[in-house]
């Protein structure tokens, strides 16, 4: 029997691959045909416009399989479950990163109904007002604050300063709204952090130098705007971002690469069309060869000179500068120069496209899954 389905592209992409192809390809079936991803398009007035994949089924044999894309034929000896020539692994979530990386995990989550945020309008409000305040608040940093360029502070407090920033009437007040606010809750664990309503209900904080990723990002992005604290900025991160700690400025490079996100479009999951960066699924598995302290040093010049650019940009928003229509000339051509190099950390030829990164990272992934097993 053959057999073909037009189906949403989320098939094959994201948390739902495992899922679901483990049993497809159990049952000795196999892609013998796919076109990849492309917009659907039809005459009706409410065009939906939903991203598309075209997958054939067929049992088991040893008859060559076709990729098509752009009105190309490509004759391939395996399709994998994401449209990729290659063998049948399925990327699996994992709790800490198979390459050499530091560990990632979500921002702070402040579960405060609100009360430990201030708008940039409110934090000057309140230093005019109780200038005493101040030593106890900090920059606040989410996805969608970094992306536009949004300022937000939280009041933020820990075991050592509380009794002392507790005698501020502004603070006592922000603090018995808190307390209000997890004790109303429904969630026994909210109720719980009713005790310490001066703290963020998941403080992962580090006073070190830091990576912020947005959690969700938009597709048309050809990289996602990723940025780099110093541990003097000590700025919180929220939960709506992903956070690297005691981070280095080569694994920023190696993350905001072209490899890298060529990697996250494939395995990360989407919401709606837009991306959906994790940490067990997209950081964690991916494949990144042990590199030496010179590479490091070099990745990390590159790097510079992307963050001088975006600086030499100011006062455009990340999302002005990664907008893929509007990227000014000098961060397109500082990113390239990173891509290059790092391409360069994985052999020496360099990758044609996206299909040939695909293939090889692929190919990777399962070498280093063997080997830690």
């Amino acid at each position: 029997a053959r057999l073909a389905f037009v189906t949403t592209n989320s098939i094959n992409q994201g948390e739902q691959v495992s899922l679901l192809w483990s049993h497809i390809f159990n049952e000795e079936i196999e892609i013998q045909f796919a076109h990849l991803s492309f917009k659907w398009t039809n005459n009706a007035k409410s065009n939906a416009g939903v991203t598309v994949s075209i997958v054939g089924l067929s049992n088991k044999s040893n008859k060559s399989k076709f990729l098509y894309q752009d009105g190309l034929e490509k004759e391939v000896k395996n399709i994998n479950a994401y449209l990729v020539n290659g063998n049948n692994i399925l990327v699996q979530k994992a709790t800490k990163p198979i390459s050499n990386f530091s560990l990632m995990s979500f921002g702070s989550m402040p579960n405060d109904g609100g009360h430990l945020i201030l708008s940039l309008d409110e934090y000057n409000d309140i230093i005019s007002n109780y200038p005493e305040v101040e030593k106890y608040i900090k920059l606040f940093q989410g996805a969608q604050d970094f992306i536009k360029n949004i300022t937000r502070y939280c009041i933020w407090l820990d075991g050592k300063n509380v009794e002392e920033a507790m005698k501020i009437n502004f603070i006592q007040e922000r603090v018995n709204l808190v307390k209000a606010y997890r004790e109303s809750s429904k969630r026994e664990a909210t109720k719980k952090l009713a005790e310490k309503a001066y703290q963020f209900g998941e403080n992962r904080h580090k006073n070190t130098a830091s990576i912020i990723i947005p959690a969700t990002t938009s597709e048309r992005r050809k990289y996602i705007p990723i940025g780099f604290y110093e541990a003097k900025e000590n700025i919180i991160i929220s939960n709506s971002s992903q956070a690297i700690y005691d981070a280095d400025y080569w694994i920023f490079g190696v993350i905001t690469s072209n490899m890298h996100m060529t990697w996250m479009r494939t395995v990360a999951g989407r919401l709606e069309e837009r991306y959906r960066y994790s940490s067990a699924l997209v950081y964690n598995t991916f494949p990144f060869p042990k590199i030496t302290n010179t590479q490091k040093e070099n990745i990390e010049e590159l790097v510079h000179l992307i963050l001088d650019e975006r600086d030499r940009n100011f006062p455009k928003t990340m999302a002005e500068l990664y907008d893929p229509n509007k990227m000014p000339t000098g961060l397109k051509q500082a990113h390239h120069n990173l891509d290059i190099y790092i391409e360069k950390c994985y052999r020496d030829k360099s990758f044609q496209n996206d299909e040939e990164r695909l293939e090889y990272l692929f190919r990777l992934y399962e070498k280093m899954i063997k080997e830690s097993k």
